[in-house]
């Protein structure tokens, strides 16, 4: 049976975390002219963080604060781009297409902008540890005539989400170099084998992580999502009484990175 309430631990066992192929402000197809509602990206965005049931859920944001869910959308206007405010117009996602509840106009946009991910790979089954670091927000202090210190405040970090897991098949070393590539070749005896090689200095591919953890008692959820990632660094470890491993760590922006608390039956 599951309580409302407050959840006091969350236990790493309920946790799983999602690796996926991540977009970054891809420019959606359809023209901004206060008639349009529909704009459609070039692969169908998936739900990674699983708040909702189906279909991919837009961010939501209420003036000018915002948290993500699945997808982010963007005005583009001029060159620059501004976060849709949901609460004064929803997106319904369906498919590759998004859907305004009313049109953009042109004095709004001159594209609609779209930040998803597609292609889920579950690694759960091989992380032994998760770190997590960065994303602080350092202040200096300069001291003016008449002893007045003046505070300086310093750009947010990068936020950083390091795994330690066993280093199984090709392991986690191709989310640093760039790619994997698969090759088909005559088997060893008979039939056909698969080799798979990594090969560094290739172009990395952005991934979105997702990190859940359930609470069992209460049925809460803890969403660790962090957007836009790229590989940093890979190392191992194998010594010879114990198994192998491997450390990986991505990095993204510290806007790409958004913490979400699931508390479940506890609304208005």
């Amino acid at each position: 049976m599951v309580y409302e309430g407050e959840t006091k631990v969350f236990l790493m066992e309920n946790a799983t975390t999602e690796i996926y192929t991540h977009v970054e402000k891809e420019i959606a197809s359809g023209t901004v002219d206060g008639t349009t509602t529909v704009f459609t990206v070039s692969t169908a965005p998936v739900a990674v963080t699983g708040i909702v049931s189906g279909s991919p859920q837009s961010q939501y944001k209420n003036g000018s604060d915002y948290f993500r869910k699945d997808v982010l959308v963007f005005y583009r206007k001029d060159g620059a781009d501004s976060v849709v405010d949901t609460t004064s117009n929803a997106i319904s996602i369906s498919g590759s297409g998004l859907t305004f509840n009313t049109a953009p106009t042109t004095t709004e946009a001159d594209n609609v902008v779209v930040s998803y991910a597609h292609t889920k790979s579950d690694r759960s089954d091989e992380i032994i540890n998760v770190t997590f670091s960065g994303g602080g927000r350092p202040v200096e202090y300069v001291t003016v005539q008449g002893g007045e210190k003046v505070r300086i405040e310093k750009a947010q970090e990068s936020k950083t989400v390091q795994f330690e897991v066993l280093s199984v098949d090709g392991g986690f070393v191709h989310y640093v170099n760039g790619s994997e590539v698969s090759e088909t070749i005559a088997g060893a005896s008979s039939g056909s084998d698969i080799l798979k090689g990594s090969v560094g200095s290739q172009t990395r591919t952005r991934r979105t992580i997702i990190i859940r953890v359930d609470d069992p008692e209460t049925d809460n959820d803890r969403i660790e999502c962090f957007f836009n990632v790229v590989g940093v660094t890979n190392e191992g470890s194998a010594p010879s009484e114990g198994y192998w491993n491997e450390t990986c760590s991505f990095e993204c922006p510290p806007q790409d990175y958004c913490r979400l608390t699931r508390l479940v039956g506890q609304g208005a």
